[in-house]
């Protein structure tokens, strides 16, 4: 973890590194590089030792999430804002923040406050009934699930016969490759030697033709 000059906290989630980023830092902004956006690590959500009796309610999450922008800088597309809501399940809800288009490569999250508070003031005063008790409160890397480099995004061409490894190449199916159930009849080889019906020749001499 580093600290920019202009009061930016700038962290890195990588496959096989580090998957959990902690909010409670005092700038207020934080640059959050991501590998592999979608690919690797499909979102970013807030987890913290926080319950609803410390003052951590629906209403003061969904209020948290108002409070924070986010832009993303991605090499595909440039810059685009970063989708950041609440999302309801059984517990409760739960903070979200996109991280932009999928990709192998990375892509930065630059992650502010709107009101110029540091990350920390924020989080302790919207989440925290009593900021002074030690908490925690940071955001995690979910895990992509599935095989989303195998499809083609709109606009996208499939790749070429003989190009595997171009971006959303297809493997289902396996395109070129004959099923191998159609090699289990071997009595239809017509070629001298092959292997025809070796029981219908005179003789006795099973498969060789001899009188």
């Amino acid at each position: 973890m580093t600290t920019s000059p202009v009061g930016s906290t700038t962290v890195a989630l990588t496959k096989g590194g580090a998957s959990l980023v902690d909010l409670l830092v005092d700038v207020p902004e934080m640059r959050i590089a991501v590998t592999g956006p979608r690919m690797l690590i499909e979102h970013l959500v807030l987890v913290t030792t926080l319950s609803p009796f410390d003052g951590c309610t629906a209403h003061r999450v969904r209020e948290l999430a108002d409070n924070l922008e986010g832009v993303i800088h991605c090499g595909l597309v440039g810059t685009q804002p970063a989708e950041i809501g609440v999302a309801s399940n059984r517990s409760g809800v739960l903070l979200q923040i996109g991280l932009g288009p999928a990709s192998m490569y990375q892509s930065e999250l630059a992650l502010r406050t709107k009101t110029g508070e540091t990350l920390r003031a924020l989080v302790s005063r919207l989440l925290s009934d009593d900021p002074a008790r030690p908490f925690f409160a940071g955001l995690f890397g979910v895990p992509a699930t599935g095989h989303l480099e195998h499809r083609h995004p709109p606009g996208d061409q499939p790749a070429q016969p003989g190009q595997p490894g171009q971006p959303g190449h297809d493997h289902d199916g396996h395109d070129g490759h004959d099923d191998h159930g159609d090699h289990d009849d071997h009595g239809d080889h017509n070629t001298p030697g092959g292997h025809g019906d070796h029981h219908d020749h005179p003789g006795g001499g099973s498969g060789h033709g001899h009188p």
